[in-house]
């Protein structure tokens, strides 16, 4: 029965936190963005050498993959409603399933979205963002917070990929597929680096 109770506070912190780390990256990204359209040959905060530079990532046409509208705006805009959205359960709202359902949604295109732009940054670019590398974290630790709230709101139940997902909460097993994302994630960055 403690699965189906209201989802402690401290999770939508921990969502709104990480929203909020998210955000600054992505405004920072956005800064740098503009600081190179006025000076190509500007220095930027985070361009350590070859490897740690993101100027090379923001150059790239990775870093605009829907046309004019950089991905770091994309971004934001995601943050932004996952923000909203905790900040909304931090305060004691309850959400519906439906909301809980676009801000996961949301989420989780972001995962598969940094993925595949950390793949990227690694085997095309030969570059990193270390921005890019803080938004990567901040988009797994919500993606996790959001499969914990929705089960304690009991909103993994229903179908057979909801029934699969809570079983994989309640019993802790998203934590090592999360965690292991994480890892996968970092070797794949080490190994196309390398290359």
């Amino acid at each position: 029965m403690t699965d189906l109770m209201p989802p402690p506070r401290a999770w939508f912190g921990v969502v709104a936190l990480a929203a909020v780390v998210g955000m600054a990256s992505t405004v920072i990204q956005i800064v740098e963005r503009v600081t190179l359209a006025e000076n190509a040959d500007a220095n930027l905060l985070c361009d350590i050498n070859g490897t740690f530079s993101c100027g090379n990532v923001l150059t790239a046409w990775q870093s605009s993959v829907f046309g004019p509208i950089p991905n770091s705006a994309i971004g934001l805009s995601v943050f932004a409603l996952t923000l909203g959205v905790a900040g909304a359960g931090v305060l004691g709202s309850q959400l519906s399933k439906a909301a809980w359902g676009v801000a996961t949604f949301f989420a989780g295109f972001m995962a598969v979205f940094t993925v595949w732009f950390l793949a990227q940054t690694a085997f095309v670019i030969s570059a990193v963002c270390l921005y890019c590398l803080v938004i990567g974290t901040m988009v797994l630790l919500i993606n996790l917070s959001w499969w914990r709230i929705g089960n304690r709101l009991g909103h993994l139940e229903g179908n057979r990929f909801l029934d699969a997902a809570g079983w994989l909460v309640r019993g802790g097993t998203d934590l090592f597929l999360w965690i292991g994302l994480g890892v996968i994630v970092a070797v794949m960055m080490v190994a196309g680096l390398a290359i």
